[in-house]
């Protein structure tokens, strides 16, 4: 359950940086906060812990495996998204 949930957090958190990069008044502090403070790091720390939590079990269960996947999609979503916001950010130019 958490692997699913962690997927849903970083692909809710890539679709919100995806807006603010389309549309530019979307790109505010609340949901610069949104993002970099609770999506990404919320959809990470839920992707971690279900690795951890199954980092020894050697059994080819295909329910795990699915697991194990979906937890590296989040990884990758929450990365993707960070990165697009702090791009965002980097590039902004002040408004007078």
């Amino acid at each position: 359950m958490l692997a699913l949930l962690s997927v849903w957090i970083g692909l809710l958190s890539l679709l919100l940086a995806l807006t603010m990069v389309v549309y530019r008044p979307a790109f505010t502090d609340v949901t610069v906060v949104l993002v970099l403070y609770f999506g990404v790091p919320g959809g990470l720390c839920l992707a971690g812990l279900t690795l951890w939590a199954h980092r020894k079990e050697k059994t080819p269960d295909s329910g795990l495996s699915a697991q194990r996947i979906q937890t590296k999609v989040a990884i990758a979503l929450g990365l993707a998204a960070a990165a697009l916001v702090y791009a965002l950010i980097i590039f902004a130019h002040c408004v007078e």
